[in-house]
Parts: C-alpha cells; structure tokens; sequence
C-alpha cells in the first residue's frame, strides 16, 4: 500500500459541474478578471467575515503585496522560523528585513516572549504563521503587542483555511490574512492565493498591484506592480473548494481523533491538543518524537518497508537554511527552541479522502516501526515504555 503525505481532493459531483463550467469559460474567452473570480473572492470573504478578498497568483504574491501596503523599505518585520521561506523571502522582496524569532515549542507558532525581545526602532511588523493549520494560540497577546508597539499584524493562512479561534476565522484576525492554494494545501486552485482584509487602502492596492500597478480607470499605471492575478479557471476550482471545505476541514478533524486515540497510548510521541476554543484545519498532523527514535531512520523505514511518505514541520527551519545563513547571518544554536523540537516532529499522511483502512495501516505501521527502532538500537530500557508495555506493543507486530 502506497500513501503519500497529502493529497488533493474534488467531490465527485464538483468535478463533473467544474467540467461544465470549464467549457463555457472556454468559450466565453474571458480568462482573467472574470465572474467566477469576483465570485470567488466574494464568497472568501463571506466565508472569512471580512470586507475584503482579493484572489493573487499564490501566497507569496499575497504576502509581497501586502507588505508593499505597509511601506517596509528599509525597515524590519518579524518572522517566526518555523516557516517556508516564502514568508521572509517576501519581507525581502518588498524592501524589508526579516527578523526570525524562536517559537512556543507547545504550538510551533511565535512565541510571544521571542517576538518582545525583537522589537526594535526599525520594527514595522510582524507576520504570525499558523502552522499546519494551528491557529496561533496566542494570538490576541500578540495583537495587543502589535497594537501597543504601533505594529502592523499579518497572518500567513497557508496552512489555515478554515481553522478558528473564538468562533473567528483564519484571515479575520490581523490587519490582513494570506492564503495559498497550493496543490498541497486544505483546499486548492492549483496554484493561487488570496488576501483577506477589513482594510479599504489594502483591498484596493492590492487589485491594482496585481495588475502591474493599473489604476481604477484601467489606463494608467499608478502603482509599481506585477502579473499577480489569479485566473478565471482558477478561481472556478476555488469556487467549489470553497464550498467543500467545511465538510473537508470536519473530515480532516475526524482523522485527526482517530489518530489521537491510538497515538495517545504510545509513550514514544507527544500530540499537539486542540484547545476548545480553537479549531485546527489539519493541514497537517505534527507529533513530536522521543528523543531515543532516529527521526531519518523512522522515516526512511516509514517509506521503504511501508510505502508511507511522512511529512515535517520545516526542519531545517528557515534560519538553518543556507542562503539565510550566508545573507544574514543566522547560525545553529541561535532559536534552541524551534532546534530542539522541530528536529522531532514528523507529520502523520492527512488527506480528506484517506479511508479507515488506510488510516488503520498508517498507526499500526508507525507503531511498528517505532518499536522496531528500540529494539534494534537497544535502547529499550532507556525509552519512556514500562518493558512489559514496550514488550506487549511490539509483540503485536513481532
């Protein structure tokens, strides 16, 4: 049985009404700027509870955009590491530096206490990341910070489509949300993004930036843009994700509960816990590893012995990655935190379509291996297992 990390999914009902729409979209000429991307943006932001969505190429074109709006030329604006470069490359591609700061190694989000200790007089910003579709649990002491600091507030919703906290979605939060439609993420347009935002200036900079800088009369160039638009067929895929994605984030969340009730009972991993006034999306499903399990080797057995494809959480994170070591400066030892945990974290496979059978072959193979690795390496007596649990779970599978 092969499985992979992730996968993207249609109803089969969607696939057949996107076929037709696709036609007349076909025959109607009309590939960007059209009704099924005001539609799309339209119904975004009511998902949202916001004023504003804007649909862009991807989310990095969101981010650049948006930090285009804030004017950080020669200013900084903080990024937790735990992230893709994507987000700091914007930082860097709008003008600005990126500060990478540590992160709460109980949620992989920004810790506050690292984002204080950053602030600077150069400081314009900050980005919060919802990792793997966690909403930042500290959110609102972050806003408060923003707010009491005189600093703009952006989330990066890459992973968060659909995720809540007190009932607000991903992308109400902040002075303006980014979301990706990467063929990877919980919901998809192939490629494509969208920003989210309460803000009149942003929402109308943002549709003329996307569009090499045009102004309203559609004639001249009032801004430095880009080709950042979105097209039509697109935005008729992200029409129907769209509407599917309640069903696809619950769904996600039932897989997520199965998980937890086997996992729980294995001493070697550590699970990341839903508050109840958070709704995680699953983007993906982290677990934390012993520090006695070889992470390379349990995934490479995962793989070969088992044809399951593990995912991370970004390790190496991004201040660990060459080119940021050798542009600015960052060096191992620097966030001991985000080292320290994300080094153990691998992402059980988390996709809307999985079946009982194929999530039943994930955790007993997981389990295998991991028992497998401790008696391999000899390091049964030095693991979290009593010997007789240790001796009765690998016995299942010996």
């Amino acid at each position: 049985m092969k499985i992979p990390s992730t996968m993207p999914f249609f109803r089969e009902n969607d696939i057949h009404e996107i076929s037709e729409e696709l036609q007349k979209i076909l025959r109607n000429g009309r590939l960007i700027l059209g009704p099924y991307t005001r539609e799309f943006e339209r119904n975004f932001r009511e998902y949202c509870g916001v004023k504003h969505a804007v649909a862009v190429s991807s989310c990095t074109a969101a981010l650049e955009i948006v930090l285009r709006y804030f004017d950080v030329k020669g200013k900084e604006v903080i990024v937790p590491t735990n992230t893709f470069v994507a987000t700091s490359n914007a930082v860097v591609y709008s003008g600005g530096t990126p500060v990478l700061v540590d992160i709460n190694p109980d949620t992989l989000c920004m810790d506050p206490r690292a984002l204080i200790e950053n602030i600077t007089p150069e400081t314009k910003g900050v980005i919060i990341v919802h990792i793997a579709g966690i909403i930042t649990p500290e959110i609102e002491e972050i806003k408060q910070i923003c707010k009491d600091m005189n600093l703009f507030l952006i989330e990066d919703d890459a992973h968060a489509h659909g995720a809540m906290i007190n009932g607000q979605k991903a992308g109400s939060l902040a002075d303006a949300g980014c979301f990706s439609f990467y063929p990877t993420k919980v919901m998809t347009t192939c490629t494509g993004g969208m920003i989210t935002t309460n803000d009149d200036g942003l929402a109308d900079y943002a549709i003329s930036l996307r569009h090499h800088g045009v102004g309203k009369d559609l004639e001249n160039i009032v801004n430095l843009g880009n080709d950042w638009l979105m097209d039509e067929i697109s935005a008729l895929l992200g029409i129907y994700q769209l509407k599917a994605l309640e069903d696809n984030v619950k769904r996600r969340n039932e897989i997520a509960r199965g998980y937890a009730e086997y996992l729980e009972n294995i001493e070697q991993i550590e699970l990341f816990t839903a508050p109840p006034n958070i709704r995680y999306s699953y983007y993906k499903y982290p677990v934390v590893l012993s520090r006695n399990i070889d992470k390379k080797k349990l995934i490479g057995k995962m793989e070969s012995e088992y044809g399951i494809h593990l995912g991370s959480a970004y390790d190496p994170p991004s201040h660990l990655q060459p080119a940021y070591q050798k542009v600015f400066g960052y060096k191992k030892g620097m966030f001991p935190k985000a080292e320290g945990i994300l080094k153990r974290v691998v992402c059980l496979p988390m996709f809307v379509q999985m079946t009982d059978e194929q999530i039943k072959y994930v955790l007993q193979s997981f389990e295998k291996v991991i028992s497998n690795i401790l008696i391999e390496e000899g390091r049964v007596n030095d693991s979290k297992y009593p010997s007789t649990e240790l001796s009765a779970v690998a016995g299942i599978f010996l």
